[in-house]
Formats: structure tokens, C-alpha cells, sequence
């Protein structure tokens, strides 16, 4: 099958969607398919290297992470059009999706959308709720979508977003997946000790992590609010960041503000296939995030075999048991308590370990890819 993947963000971007593209190309070009990447490139020009195809782009003005396409006609999309693809799934609402609509439209190809952001949540935020916002939202969804045949939403809590009320009917939830074996590797004592010294750091079994990006919406300062309170509890906590974005230097002055010098540490963007050392120096996995639509970091936390301590949320559902790989939080005490309880207690903490590593089964990139490649082939036998 000839599959033309299409993206605002790849290789040249770390972010859950460009994590999310990568594995589907890998998975489907492992079962023998003949797969393209359309993308955006990071800087002014645009090229072809192998079958990934970028066209330039520019920062945008408005969230400096985020790549604009600079023209609409390129001499790589006419390539693109001539090898006719069996079909065609995007992962953007952005600049990509022009080019893609006009590709799916010249060459016949079915279209598959996948949805990765809640739109309304990102631009309006607490407002999201009012009539005037979801009324906007459903009508530029209808617009957006209406060329899809299909529309795979990555949880429940997905399924739900304003944008897709228009096309509930073409709606398939198919969870994300993550390449285990990327994850669970060993890491030597004596590598996890040099971590640790380089961190300035005691790996003292109190090591909460979180792989993020440092934004606003993912609510990290939520996380450091609460350290005081737990370093109360425990002098011996302290937290690793793993990430960058835009929201380091408010967090970093946050930090030094209310004193956590000694105990919190900002790793920075580290390359992906370095992660999963970082997820071994931490004894439980932390998130404040609300604006998850299916969280890969979540999901690569699991598969080390950390306990999750996470603000409840939708996205959750059939990733976090209560009380089982981990613990579901409303208010500050209830962190306080779930965070406390698992760090001191090793056979608590063991038994979650154990549940985490079952659980992170359902979200392989095997089952992840074979269930979107079935969908493919429902499209194009028009079921």
C-alpha cells in the first residue's frame, strides 16, 4: 500500500505528534508498505531526504514553537502527486493540511484525519464552555474535517472535543502507541549514579520525574506550587524536568523563588532515544496536566515501570487505575498523600511497578500500527 503521512511536526520537532508519526512511518514501513512523510522543515528551504518531504517554513509570531508553511505550490508536492498514494492520513489542522486537502483532492486518495490537540482548551481555556466559543468550534471543525473519511480520535476523552461535532459519525477512537523496546532498557548502577552526579543530585529513592513540554497548558507550575508542602513530608524529595518550551524561564524563576534550588533540576530537550535513562533515575512519574489528549509521556513512564501520580483527567481512562500502576489526585492533600505514600513505602511501590508493565501492553506500537493500518484498509475497501 502506497501511504502518504502528513504533519506539521517531525524529525526536526520533539513533540507527542511528531513521537506519534514517526512510530506509524517506522510500524508501516516494517510491514512492507511504501510510505512518504510530508512535513515542515526547520528552517527557510525546502528538500526531500529519502521519502520524507519538507517544505520550508517560519517560526510563527504568535507560539515560537510552532512552524508556518511559507508557499503553496513547491515542486516536492507535485512529486508527491505524481506517485499517486493508496491513501492519505494527516496529523495537522495547520499548515500542512492546505497542501494535503489539494493533494487528496488531485490525486483521489481517501483522507484519514487524526485530532491530537483540543483546540478550544488551547485557544480559549476556561471560556471553551460558552456558546458563542462552541459554536466557532464546531463550525471551523465542519470545515476543517470535512474531507475525511475517518477521523481517529486517541482516547475517549478525544472523541469528545467540540471541533468533532460535526463528524461523531466518522469518528474511531485508536489509542497512540509507543515502541517498548525503546524503553525498556537496562540501566547500569553505575551509569544512573553519573546521571545523578551530573544533576547534582543524591539518588535517594525520592526522585519524582516529569517528561514534558514546558508550556503553560501542561501546568507544571502546579507541580512546583506543591514541592514546599512535600518537602515538608519529605526533605528528601526532589523532582527532575525533562523538556523544553516556552514556559522554561517563567518556571525556572518560580523555582528560584520559592527556594527549590537544591531540589529541582532542568534537564532540558534531550534526544529521544536518550529518555528512557531519565525515566530510571525517577521513583514515580508526576503530571498536573488537564490538556493531555492521549499523553505519551504517560505511556513511556509505564513501560519503565514508574507509578503515575497525575491530575485526574479523561485522558486516563484505561491508562491509570486508581490505586493500581499509580494515583489519581483533585486537590493539593490528595497529591501530597499519593506522592508521600509511594515513596515510602518500596512494596507499594512494587506492586504498581508490576501493574504498569502489564498495563502498557494495550499501548505497544505494534497493536497501535496494525489497528491503524486495519483502518486503511476498511477506507479503501469503502466499509
Amino acid at each position: 500500500m502506497k501511504i502518504l503521512l502528513a504533519s506539521d511536526s517531525f524529525i526536526y520537532q520533539t513533540s507527542g505528534v511528531a513521537n506519534v508519526v514517526i512510530a506509524l512511518a517506522e510500524g508501516l514501513r516494517q510491514r512492507g508498505n511504501e510510505v512518504k512523510v510530508l512535513a515542515l522543515s526547520n528552517d527557510m528551504h525546502s528538500r526531500r531526504e529519502g521519502d520524507n518531504y519538507f517544505i520550508r517554513s517560519a517560526k510563527s509570531v504568535f507560539y515560537p514553537d510552532v512552524r508556518i508553511n511559507l508557499v503553496h505550490h513547491n515542486g516536492l508536492l507535485t512529486e508527491l502527486k505524481e506517485w499517486q498514494p493508496d491513501i492519505i492520513h494527516l496529523h495537522t489542522e495547520g499548515s500542512v493540511a492546505r497542501m494535503t486537502y489539494h493533494l487528496a483532492d488531485e490525486t483521489g486518495a481517501p483522507l484519514v484525519m487524526t485530532t491530537h490537540t483540543d483546540y478550544a482548551h488551547f485557544i480559549f481555556g476556561r471560556y471553551r464552555s460558552r456558546r458563542p466559543v462552541q459554536k466557532l468550534m464546531t463550525e471551523w471543525g465542519n470545515l476543517v474535517y470535512k474531507r475525511a473519511a475517518r477521523v481517529i480520535a486517541p482516547s475517549e476523552k478525544a472523541k469528545r472535543f467540540i471541533q468533532l461535532k460535526s463528524v461523531r459519525d466518522r469518528i474511531v477512537v485508536i489509542p497512540n502507541g509507543i515502541p517498548l523496546s525503546h524503553y525498556q532498557k537496562p540501566v547500569a548502577a553505575e551509569e544512573k549514579a553519573e546521571l545523578f552526579r551530573k544533576a547534582g543530585l543524591e539518588d535517594s529513592g525520592n526522585t519524582l520525574v516529569m517528561v514534558t513540554r514546558l508550556s503553560k497548558e501542561k501546568n507544571i507550575a502546579e507541580i512546583l506550587k506543591y514541592m514546599p508542602g512535600l518537602l515538608e513530608r519529605n526533605p528528601r524529595a526532589q523532582l527532575i524536568l525533562v523538556g523544553d518550551g516556552p514556559d522554561r524561564e517563567r518556571l525556572e524563576e518560580m523555582t528560584r523563588q520559592e527556594g527549590l534550588e537544591a531540589h529541582v533540576r532542568f534537564m532540558g530537550r534531550i534526544p529521544p532515544e536518550e529518555v528512557y535513562r531519565f525515566y530510571a533515575m525517577g521513583d514515580v512519574f508526576v503530571s498536573a496536566s488537564t490538556f493531555e489528549v492521549h499523553s505519551l509521556s504517560y505511556l513511556e513512564a509505564m513501560a519503565c515501570g514508574l507509578p503515575l501520580v497525575c491530575r485526574e483527567d479523561d485522558c486516563l481512562l484505561g491508562v491509570l487505575a486508581d490505586g493500581e500502576n499509580g494515583r489519581i489526585y483533585r486537590t493539593e492533600g490528595e497529591y501530597l498523600d499519593a506522592v508521600t505514600e509511594i515513596l515510602q513505602d518500596p512494596e507499594l511501590r512494587g506492586r504498581m511497578r508490576q501493574n504498569a508493565l502489564k498495563r502498557i501492553q494495550d499501548f505497544s506500537e505494534e497493536r497501535f500500527v496494525d489497528n491503524t493500518y486495519a483502518l486503511y484498509r476498511e477506507v479503501l475497501n469503502g466499509q
